[in-house]
């Protein structure tokens, strides 16, 4: 698994986030069959039932997204945030060791955020795909550390400090 050609996708939690992964990996396997994409998810998001279907390679990760609401349910999940980034972490080393993706491109959500960390810390290019007209919290985080940010909206430009691409 150590082609040259071998790129991790990442992103999920939701269908506005998975989808585009997906578009994005058909796309670079019509134009180049040899590449091997490997999808990077979260176990409890939408891609958890998505992926095994579709039968790509794909990993998920015990992470999940910092609760924003004041309730005792969300405590206790935050209070579990931790450790679950740390576990998540040691698995993206594995799977960065084992694959030695060429390119690490997210599509947003939490699913996307660690994937990208490790691109970045590995001097590996790194790019994200950002759909929504306004950014989601991981596009903001790493639009400046990143090698390249593609946009769906114009609008979003204004709130990236990063000179975009748009895509549509």
């Amino acid at each position: 698994m150590s082609s040259s050609l071998n790129i991790v996708i990442s992103g999920g939690g939701t269908g506005g986030h998975l989808f585009p992964a997906l578009a994005i990996g058909d796309e670079l396997q019509s134009q180049n069959p040899n590449i091997l994409i490997h999808y990077i998810g979260s176990k409890f998001g939408i891609e958890k039932d998505v992926l095994p279907i579709k039968n790509v390679q794909h990993s998920l990760l015990p992470i999940r997204g910092l609760q924003r609401s004041l309730d005792f349910n969300s405590l206790g999940k935050n209070i579990l945030l931790p450790g679950r980034i740390i576990s998540s972490l040691s698995k993206i080393k594995q799977i960065f060791n084992e694959i030695k993706p060429r390119l690490v491109i997210g599509t947003g959500g939490y699913a996307s955020a660690l994937p990208l960390r490790e691109g970045i810390n590995r001097n590996i290019p790194t790019l994200i795909q950002e759909q929504n007209s306004f950014p989601g919290i991981t596009t903001r985080w790493f639009a400046n550390n990143v090698n390249k940010v593609c946009i769906a909206f114009e609008e979003a430009q204004s709130m990236i400090k990063k000179q975009c691409i748009i895509t549509g």
